[in-house]
């Protein structure tokens, strides 16, 4: 049996770096059962020990108070690890140990990782760990999580398996009353220790109240009622306990820097968040983003594209089949090709999110969120999010406090450009742009789709929804350069699914695209393909594309955006697709399209996670309003293009 560590840690401490630099690639991405929060496990061995390692979810408590937290507490409650590795940031040590001494009190086998020493060194906190870890009573361990080695920290843990060191206690559970209760508790529960139950009553958790009998809740009612007329509220005496400890630990075992040194992050921030440069600089970096992912990802892209060409033609000729060479290579390959492409952008929102600047833009948008959109800046980082995926970024919606907001949200994240539409977007612009204007055309979708996105959320608040909007209220992690390997790690982890995407999704229509394109009909257009785009064609001639074409690719996008490009592959050949698309498309008709697949119904996927977090009605809702806003902006963008006679 491998050894079962969990690592636990507040947001921003490094603990996925931790994992990522363990595990490398040998790990496994879900969700808890139950849960739309992320589960992430991997293994590895280290001096012959099988090691079973789990990223715990971030969280600042043990209160099960948000999903990430109920998460936490679960996986403590029913699969017990053989050690937890509760990771901490050594310039936050005061606030860090608040969970550092919930996981303690539980009576789980612990190891406090101090990391970020080097870092925290700079800005003058100094840590004596051998101190810290005398005065708590378990291994305190100094770590850089973005090192290779980790040896120090896996040699503790070797040592320490198996091990189980004293609970937390503070001084009321030194009362002879409270000794007897936790006493009776220790006869009748088994699992977690007996001053965890204690502090929990204490807490009011009707979860653990639910796990005692009518004995211990007797007399836990009279022991509260003797601990409130001595110290008042006793969830403010446990938490007043907390912070008295930390403090005293604190005193013992750091140096702290002087209170006015400023640190670079606090300069950094002076014009990153500045009320006049914090939005140009923001709409900088994403143009910078989306302008390297195209011309980045341009040339290896071709040779993608020439590859399969000469592929499609040598199995044409060689076999006579067009279903290995239009309906598979052609469809499969077409939307193969912007591989590139979809890695970049994966690998620059990954450097993003890692080093900081993330937290910043929510922080940016929250004032013109807030004034045009009704929504906070919490709202925003799905939104980004959404850039990569719609599915993960509405499921983080979840951590989202007002109801009112977490459904906007889910219901205007579609509006943001997923990766699965970046190439339709390529091609087109390739197709029918000069070089110079393609990156410019691509930005001017993605803050369409935020606009849209923004004015929906104001529209539809006032309109549908009502409740209390949520406070926003963020930590902004310190800048750190990302490290490479867990960039290129996070690149690899999102991409593949897209590859996989395109061996089972994609693949299976194309073949249905392909059997639509040559049955029953002597040609495509009398196929059932081109009936049915024939017959659904008109609805789209005011938009500038009512070609069959274009309407069968929208409708196959509905399964999966890739396959508006898969549609064409297969229709028109693997090499033939851009030739095709200039016979058919003007720039601006082509303007309107690609707004389209911007703004129009959500794959199936989304929907169902729509479905999910919101219920049946919103999904409904939110196929039926993105078509009519697609539509309309479409419309919009083609009448007025043609009046100024673009």
């Amino acid at each position: 049996m491998p050894l079962k560590v969990a690592l636990a840690g507040n947001p921003n401490v490094g603990k996925s770096t931790l994992f990522n630099g363990l595990t490398g690639l040998n790990q496994h991405v879900g969700n808890w059962p139950g849960k739309t929060v992320e589960k992430k496990e991997g293994l590895f061995s280290f001096r012959g020990t099988e090691i079973e390692l789990l990223d715990l979810p971030g969280t600042y408590s043990l209160t099960a108070g948000s999903p990430e937290e109920e998460v936490v507490v679960d996986y403590f409650l029913e699969e017990e690890p053989d050690l937890v590795v509760n990771v901490v940031d050594a310039s936050n040590l005061d606030r860090n140990l608040y969970l550092a001494l919930q996981v303690m009190e539980f009576g789980l086998n612990t190891i406090i990782a101090v990391n970020l020493n080097r870092e925290a060194e700079k800005e003058g906190y100094r840590v004596n760990h051998e101190g810290l870890s005398e005065l708590l009573g378990v291994p305190v361990v100094q770590i850089e999580a973005v090192d290779p080695e980790q040896d120090q920290l896996l040699e503790t843990v070797l040592r320490q398996a198996g091990k189980r060191p004293e609970p937390v206690t503070y001084e009321f559970m030194k009362r002879d009353d409270v000794r007897a209760l936790m006493e009776l508790i220790g006869e009748k529960i088994r699992g977690p220790s007996p001053g965890w139950i204690l502090i929990k009553l204490l807490e009011g958790d009707e979860r653990v109240e639910s796990m005692l009998d009518r004995e211990i809740l007797d007399k836990f009612k009279k022991i509260r009622k003797t601990l409130e007329d001595e110290y008042g509220d006793t969830e403010t005496l446990v938490a007043d306990a907390r912070y008295g400890l930390i403090e005293a630990l604190i005193e013992g075992s750091v140096k702290r820097p002087a209170l006015d040194r400023v640190t670079r992050s606090e300069i950094i921030d002076r014009v990153v968040l500045n009320r006049y440069l914090g939005l140009p600089i923001l709409l900088g970096v994403m143009w910078l983003v989306f302008q390297l992912t195209f011309t980045a990802g341009a040339p290896i892209a071709e040779l993608i594209e020439g590859g399969f060409s000469v592929l499609a033609e040598s199995v044409s000729s060689w076999s006579g089949s067009s279903l290995l060479a239009d309906g598979i290579i052609g469809g499969v390959g077409a939307v193969m090709v912007f591989i590139p492409n979809i890695f970049i952008l994966f690998f620059l929102l990954s450097f993003l999110e890692d080093s900081g600047y993330l937290a910043r833009a929510a922080f940016v948008m929250d004032r013109i969120m807030n004034t045009l959109g009704g929504l906070s800046g919490r709202s925003f980082i799905p939104m980004m999010l959404g850039f990569g995926c719609c599915v993960p970024a509405i499921m983080s919606t979840r951590t989202i406090d007002s109801e009112r907001d977490r459904i906007l949200t889910s219901l205007i994240v579609p509006f943001m450009s997923c990766s699965a539409r970046l190439p339709v977007y390529v091609l087109f612009t390739a197709a029918l742009f000069p070089f110079i204007y393609r990156g410019w055309v691509i930005f001017s979708l993605y803050i369409l789709g935020i606009a849209v996105a923004i004015i929906s959320a104001r529209l539809l608040g006032d309109r549908l929804l009502g409740g209390e909007r949520s406070l926003f209220l963020m930590e902004l992690p310190p800048y750190r350069m990302p490290r490479l390997r867990t960039l290129l790690i996070h690149t690899w982890m999102r991409g593949v699914q897209f590859v996989k995407k395109a061996g089972t999704v994609i693949l299976a229509g194309s073949l249905v695209i392909w059997f639509l394109s040559n049955y029953p009909g002597s040609g495509v257009s009398d196929s059932f393909l081109g009936m049915l785009g024939a017959f659904i064609a008109p609805l789209f001639q005011p938009l500038g594309f009512g070609e069959w074409q274009s309407a069968v690719a929208l409708i196959f996008g509905f399964v999966a955006k890739e396959l508006v490009i898969s549609t064409f592959g297969t229709v028109y050949g693997a090499g033939n697709i851009q030739a095709a698309i200039q016979g058919i498309f003007t720039p601006l008709e082509a303007l309107s399209f690609m707004v389209f697949v911007l703004l129009y119904t959500p794959c199936i996927a989304t929907l169902g996670v729509i479905k999910q977090e919101a219920g049946s009605r919103w999904a409904l809702f939110s196929l039926a309003y993105s078509l009519a806003t697609a539509w309309v902006v479409s419309f919009l963008v083609y009448t007025a293009g043609t009046l100024v006679g673009f």
